[in-house]
């Protein structure tokens, strides 16, 4: 199985997701009889624009641009764009149907399921855009039906939305794309600006500040991921539903996840980011609203690094950022706690103008399959690397190091890649009420933290808390306690280890829809709950009376949640978190939203050819008038692979009238998707 792109038929570049090229159509072992030849066709279900039925070339066999280049590669040197279309079919294999029937083509198609397809050498010229932009291009189409009603079964509107916006002057609805496409799409962006360093990973950004949604001046010259509206004013692919900011942000920084998606809700990579603050209060609410599991305390006055969202068991757990992961445990649960399995990534964030190092933990996981067809990736790809020379610790509670340590139960230090969205493993569940008594519940316990503030204080979104710096689990720190209560001697009595407030007034207050919002903007400095350093013998009473009582009670409370600790010294020496275990927790939510709305904005800077000028007014009316009749001269052919009418275009007229992939049908071939009459 292939996961590369295809250049002078070569797999020059892995992606990382599935790609079936043309390759794929030929006879295997059989070499081309000489230039411009193909081996005899051995599987002609693989799209492939090298054989029958045809009567011209369905690509141009070099750039006459790229000929004039002094360079070893004038072809990988000439192509400095990538050109975004739609199909208006149900599937991709419905596009290369169609664009073989009218001697059209494209270099690669994107299916609704992300599965990637290359029926032309990304060598040679595809016939995709027209307006002279061929030759210096990569033509992809992104499978979309723009209709509802056309969608392949299961990926209509309830997964793509509906979506309707204006584009070279005209108004038009269509379908939206799916998270497979987006992903994939990124992945093939990322591994062609491999191939061609022409090519920048940069869209056109106008005056606005937003990619242009008019034809550009000079779009020849630009450099860079353009749509087919930007090269040719009658045109609208890929449509008012596509998402460039989460594109770029996927191209030029990280996509963010939650680790779970809400119901109702849409994930944090799914939304505009200049929203994503507002779009998260349902995440908000499910971890301020129950019972227990605040941040940054718990209703027992402790540090509590995270937060709990409360999702039913086996609920897919997401990684929030690209990164690796660097411990892990994967064991069976305490009959009376719950899961004691986790993940900890590692992850490089840009805040700023510098890159931050932050630590996401996700724990109480269900315990997963270890072998070769584990439903978890990153599982896979440990279990693949096989056992090295590890050995592991003679104590049963030290962390171990890689597949062995991780296959024996033990707290595992590893180092696998995982990318943003992928599955890191399932929910299961826990007892919160670990002091006594309480019941199990469905819950993921998700933190952020970081080795040291990602803001300055007083000069950043964040508040920096570090006026508690003992080791102990309790919180004493007074920049805490002053927002929830307002008696002088409760205060004074909170921040000398004694227990004045009840946590039934810690749930109050956080269950309170106003109160909290502060806490969720907090950096607070403190140990985690799940290191073996952690001093917890405050937790049973202050004050010298009590001291021994206490201790024996901690050192009890300790051998009871002693498989829940992770963080040993292994583990400090592995992921060069504090020696003094203190760490920056952070509301992982509010962290997430607050690093979106960073790589958004660096998403949509311009790239190196600047802002973009745009047609407006009589002139954009004049091309568009301009670029219909020029395609209409040419018979539709050679200037674009739109392949429908949409809906509410042509004057109210459906002329799309197929069913399913009946791409001969007469009212199909003669409409070309995108186009309206000048207003």
């Amino acid at each position: 199985m292939s996961t590369h792109l295809v250049y002078n038929r070569l797999k020059v570049q892995d992606i990382g997701v599935r790609v079936i090229s043309y390759l794929e159509a030929e006879m295997p072992g059989v070499l081309p009889a000489g230039p411009g030849q193909f081996p005899p066709i051995a599987n002609p279900n693989v799209p492939s624009f090298y054989y029958p039925p045809r009567t011209r070339n369905h690509y141009g066999a070099r750039s006459e641009f790229a000929a004039l280049l002094d360079a070893p590669d004038p072809r990988k040197q000439g192509v400095n764009k990538i050109v975004l279309h739609h199909d208006g079919m149900p599937t991709s294999i419905g596009c290369f149907n169609v664009l073989r029937d009218r001697e059209l083509s494209t270099h690669l198609m994107v299916n609704f399921d992300g599965l990637v397809y290359q029926p032309l050498d990304l060598m040679h010229v595809a016939y995709h855009a027209g307006g002279g932009a061929n030759e210096g291009s990569i033509g992809l189409d992104l499978c979309q039906p723009v209709k509802p009603e056309r969608a392949a079964r299961g990926d209509g509107e309830l997964r793509r939305g509906y979506h309707i916006g204006t584009i070279n002057g005209g108004t038009t609805r269509s379908l939206g794309y799916t998270d497979e496409q987006y992903e994939s799409l990124i992945a093939v962006l990322r591994g062609l600006k491999g191939i061609f360093p022409n090519f920048e990973l940069a869209a056109p950004i106008d005056e606005t500040g937003k990619v242009a949604r008019n034809k550009l001046v000079d779009y020849i010259k630009f450099r860079g991921i353009v749509a087919h509206w930007h090269i040719v004013a009658s045109k609208w692919d890929p449509g008012p539903g596509f998402d460039w900011e989460r594109v770029l942000i996927g191209v030029r920084g990280s996509q963010l996840y939650y680790p779970v998606t809400l119901p109702g809700t849409r994930n944090l990579a799914q939304t505009p980011k200049e929203q994503a603050l507002e779009d998260a209060e349902p995440y908000f609410r499910v971890t301020e609203d129950g019972e227990g599991g605040f941040f940054p305390i718990g209703v027992n006055q402790a540090w509590h690094s995270g937060v709990h969202l409360n999702v039913p068991k086996a609920t897919p757990v997401l990684c929030p950022a690209d990164g690796k992961i660097v411990v892990a445990r994967n064991t069976a649960p305490d009959e009376r706690l719950g899961s004691p399995n986790f993940v900890l990534c590692k992850h490089e964030f840009n805040i700023g103008e510098a890159k931050k190092t932050v630590f996401s933990l996700l724990m109480h996981l269900r315990r997963e399959k270890i072998a070769n067809d584990s439903e978890v990736p990153w599982i896979r790809r440990l279990v693949g690397r096989g056992i090295g020379d590890e050995s592991l610790p003679e104590d049963p509670e030290e962390s171990a190091p890689g597949l062995k340590g991780f296959i024996n139960e033990r707290t595992a230090l590893l180092d696998v890649e995982v990318k943003a969205g992928e599955l890191l493993g399932h929910t299961d569940q826990f007892n919160s009420d670990m002091l006594g008594g309480g019941e199990l519940e469905d819950v993921l316990d998700f933190a952020m933290f970081a080795p040291q503030p990602l803001t300055t204080k007083g000069g950043g979104a964040f508040e920096n808390i570090e006026d508690d710096a003992d080791q102990d689990i309790l919180c004493n720190a007074r920049s805490i306690w002053k927002r929830i209560v307002r008696k002088p001697e409760d205060l004074k009595g909170l921040v000398e280890g004694s227990y004045p407030i009840a946590p039934s007034d810690v749930r109050e207050f956080y269950n309170d829809a106003k109160l909290p919002t502060s806490m969720r903007w907090v950096a607070a400095r403190h140990p985690l709950e799940w290191s073996d350093k952690t001093e917890y013998d405050q937790l049973f009473g202050g004050g010298v009376d009590f001291e021994w009582s206490a201790r024996r009670q901690a050192r009890r409370f300790l051998q009871k949640i002693k498989k829940f600790l992770w963080w040993d010294e292994g583990v400090t020496e592995h992921t060069d978190l504090p020696a003094d275990r203190m760490v920056y927790c952070y509301h992982p939510i509010t962290l997430l939203a607050w690093v979106a709305l960073g790589e958004a904005r660096n998403a949509l800077r311009p790239g190196p050819d600047g802002v973009q000028k745009v047609l407006t007014g009589e002139a954009l009316k004049k091309a568009r008038a301009e670029d219909a009749a020029a395609e209409a001269a040419l018979g539709g052919s050679l200037t674009n692979c739109n392949l429908t009418e949409g809906e509410d275009l042509n004057r109210g007229t459906d002329t799309d009238r197929l069913d399913d992939e009946n791409h001969e049908h007469e009212g199909w071939m003669r409409w070309e998707q995108g186009e309206w009459d000048p207003e």
